[in-house]
């Protein structure tokens, strides 16, 4: 979680939701990595098959066909990693709650970006904050431990009439 009061963001909201609520995306990340390990598995069974003979032929199909499955396992078990969730930036001055996907092969994008006033309602819970969209889909929930953010961030939500 940072604040920030940069102005310098020219980029356009993607639309996307950054939770999903099924288990496709569990399903998915499970047989992925079933892909992976029984791509494993044939590299290495391919040298142990019965009757084959150690002909120069042979042993390059087994050795082109291992390299390309320990490839293929590798890309299978990457592909079943859990995304990254998404992280909160919150602009006090400008009054607005950014969530930001920092992807370590793309540069930041900003998945949603909401104004203080077009938030449905904030909860205030000790330093626990609660950000709730239109529809009651939470947004975020973030803890503030610096004093001084959490003061100035209570000041911009009393300012736009969502604290009391």
């Amino acid at each position: 979680m940072t604040i920030t009061s940069e102005n310098a963001l020219s980029q356009s909201a993607m639309i996307g939701v950054p939770y999903m609520l099924d288990g496709s995306r569990m399903l998915m990340r499970m047989l992925s990595r079933g892909a992976a390990m029984t791509a494993a598995f044939m590299a290495v069974l391919v040298w142990l098959a019965p009757g084959a003979s150690w002909e120069s032929d042979v042993m390059l199909f087994k050795l082109g066909l291992s390299i390309t499955a320990i490839f293929a396992s590798v890309a299978f078990w990457q592909g079943s990693l859990p995304p990254l969730s998404p992280s909160v930036e919150i602009d006090a001055e400008n009054a607005e709650l950014r969530l930001v996907r920092l992807d370590q092969h793309r540069d930041r994008s900003v998945i949603e970006r909401w104004g203080f006033d077009a938030l449905q309602t904030v909860e205030l819970n000790g330093r626990r904050i609660a950000f709730w969209a239109p529809g009651g889909r939470l947004l975020a929930e973030i803890t503030l431990s610096n004093a001084y953010a959490h003061a100035r961030l209570l000041a911009a939500l009393r300012a736009e009439g969502k604290l009391s």
